[in-house]
């Protein structure tokens, strides 16, 4: 061979050896400075990997070649898949959970394609570890599940809109609107507003405007549902979206409507309250006062001897106890409306005993329609009960406007008071034995502004009329542990119910006979602020026999009944200084057992004293035949 065709042929292997090298360097290059692992294998055995997995794994690049990859690399559960898709030839992503040498593990990202090296299939597979990117994926996750879930629980829908049109909605909305999915999507928004709010509505979807609005909501049955809107722009599929978030507010304005209603029962209870108060300290001076007019009457018609002059005295004795009926209806209102212990009192025989006034007293274009359930027996004061009887049929004959109509009266027993109660007036009722009471009409019947004022004193709808008898059932009820409500629509008729405090049976004693009053030297100590008051006590207990000495207060009668003990004592409860109740305690304290008669223009101011430490009470304003009723009693009982 020439020597210039040898070295042709020598610089030609050269030149070929040089660009092997330089593939070679250029594919070690690639390998080495590849972010991902590569696996290069013939049907699972390993023939090459480059740099980076080893890396990646932990392993030299010998360990990993031959068919230990699988085996050492990957957790047992993902190869069974690894190996079916290399099977298939599958070419593609998936993610495995791969192991290091060190035993710790991360998630793999697998990117797998087939290939060919010559003539031969070749299967690269590039790794990549996506622990991150699965830690950041997961935490999107669940942060859109916290985010969900407060949608969910804040809002019923959710609403996606693109020019109006509803793209996509979630949430309640066939719990709440009555409509599917696919009734929903397409359809433009506005079609879902109901008539009254659909200029609104429309003026914000033609804005665009974000924000919280109401408005009403039109549900497939044709309801109107108030709903509250939170709009805001957003994407949906990198789509710029309107998103709108809907609560349905029926439940919160039926809660708003109850809270104004129990914020109404309670202001109205308040200025009940402090009107009762009014009513009773008025009463009270009231009530001493008159006590002094109508004792010096009774005292100046018994000397009296024309007869012409003792017209004028009863005349002024009669305006007198008229004038003491108001204040007991005054003090009624208050609450303050016993005389001495209730009793059981069965409301049956009380009306029945009442019919002929009532047949009197009521329209005679009224059918009364009496339903009682049989022993419909309360434990209560007669006398009140009988005032809240007539005073419910009244307003209920009034009610019928001199029109044909009904009364319908009727009691039965309730062991747990519904719900309607929540707003009565009186005192919060609970489960216990109750009896309850209804008198309805089928009258005019009252708005609301009417029946937010009917129980207050001097307001009445009546032409005549001083508008005290329903307030003074508030009072009655009250006093006797019950509660009291109306219930009226105009042209309806009303409806009274009274919930009392219920009982097994009547009670059947009468009091014993009464001794006659004694005669003979008698003293009496009188104890009260008034002068006006010790005076008249003073003339009036020397009708019947009495020597009187008085206390201008709690402290001087003290001071008296240590150095002398009358037969008998008579004790104002309402003084300056001290009351008579602590007067009362200091003087069985001492160990005194003088007769103490108690006085009050307040009905049922002895009701919480023991009955042991007084032996009588008198309630202003009192008659003179009453005084000496109470200090037979008294003197008899020591």
């Amino acid at each position: 061979m020439p020597d210039s065709l040898a070295m042709s042929v020598i610089e030609r292997l050269a030149s070929a050896h040089a660009e092997t090298l330089r593939i070679r360097e250029r594919a070690q290059l690639l390998s080495e400075a590849s972010f991902e692992g590569l696996v290069f294998h013939v049907g699972g055995a390993v023939f090459d990997v480059n740099a980076r997995l080893c890396e990646m794994l932990g392993y030299t690049r010998e360990e990993l070649l031959g068919d230990q990859l699988l085996s050492r690399c990957i957790v047992p559960e993902d190869v069974p898949g690894m190996l079916q898709r290399v099977a298939d030839g599958f070419e593609g992503e998936y993610i495995v959970t791969a192991i290091r040498n060190d035993g710790s593990r991360f998630r793999a990202e697998l990117q797998a394609k087939q290939g060919k090296l010559g003539d031969q299939p070749v299967r690269v597979v590039a790794v990549r570890d996506v622990t991150a990117r699965e830690r950041t994926q997961q935490l999107l996750r669940e942060s859109e599940q916290r985010l969900g879930n407060l949608a969910q629980a804040t809002f019923d829908i959710t609403v996606f809109l693109r020019d109006g049109v509803i793209v996509d909605v979630s949430g309640r909305y066939e719990a709440v609107l009555g409509y599917t999915h696919g009734d929903l999507v397409g359809r433009r928004a506005i079609e879902l507003v109901a008539e009254p709010a659909v200029h609104y509505a429309a003026k914000i979807l033609a804005e665009n405007r974000p924000g919280v609005f109401e408005t009403l909501a039109l549900a497939a049955n044709g309801e109107s549902i108030p709903m509250e809107v939170v709009a805001v722009q957003t994407t949906l599929d990198g789509i710029p979206t309107r998103m709108s978030a809907m609560r349905d507010l029926r439940e919160a304005h039926k809660q708003k409507a109850e809270r104004r209603k129990l914020e109404q029962v309670l202001e109205q209870s308040q200025r009940l309250d402090s009107l009762g108060v009014l009513a009773g300290g008025i009463a009270h001076d009231f009530n001493n006062l008159l006590t002094v007019v109508l004792g010096h009457a009774d005292l100046l018609r018994r000397r009296l001897t024309e007869s012409h002059d003792k017209e004028l005295a009863q005349g002024i004795v009669d305006a007198a106890q008229r004038a003491a009926g108001l204040t007991t209806q005054m003090l009624a209102y208050a609450g303050r409306t016993e005389v001495g212990p209730r009793v059981p009192v069965d409301l049956g025989a009380l009306v029945s005993e009442l019919r002929t006034l009532l047949d009197a007293t009521l329209s005679k274009k009224a059918n009364v329609v009496l339903e009682l359930t049989r022993a419909s027996v309360v434990l209560g004061n007669r006398a009140t009960l009988t005032q809240v009887v007539m005073n419910l049929l009244t307003n209920a004959s009034d009610a019928l406007s001199g029109e044909p109509g009904t009364i319908r009266m009727r009691t039965r027993h309730v062991e747990k008071p519904d719900a309607r109660f929540a707003h009565a007036l009186g005192t919060t009722v609970g489960p216990g034995r109750w009896l309850l009471l209804e008198v309805g009409d089928t009258g005019v019947g009252m708005d609301e502004t009417t029946q937010a004022r009917i129980f207050e004193p001097f307001f009445t709808t009546k032409a005549k009329g001083h508008g005290l008898g329903l307030a003074a059932c508030v009072g009655i009820v009250a006093a006797h542990g019950g509660a009291i409500l109306v219930e009226s629509r105009p042209g309806h008729g009303s409806t009274f119910s009274v919930l009392l405090p219920a009982m097994d049976a009547p009670s059947t004693a009468h009091a014993g006979p009464r001794s006659p009053l004694r005669t003979g030297a008698r003293t009496a100590l009188v104890v009260d602020d008034e002068p006006l008051l010790r005076a008249q006590l003073r003339e009036a207990l020397r009708v019947h026999g009495f020597e009187v000495e008085e206390a201008e207060n709690g402290k001087s009668a003290l001071f008296q009944l240590t150095h002398h003990e009358p037969s008998v004592v008579v004790l104002d409860m309402t003084m300056p200084d001290l009351s008579g109740i602590e007067v009362l305690r200091r003087i069985r304290a001492n160990g005194s057992r003088v007769p103490v008669i108690l006085t009050s223009g307040y009905h049922d101011a002895a009701l919480d004293l023991d009955p042991g430490t007084f032996q009588g009470f008198l309630s202003k304003p009192y008659t003179l035949a009453e005084l000496g009723d109470v200090v037979e009693r008294a003197l008899t009982t020591r």
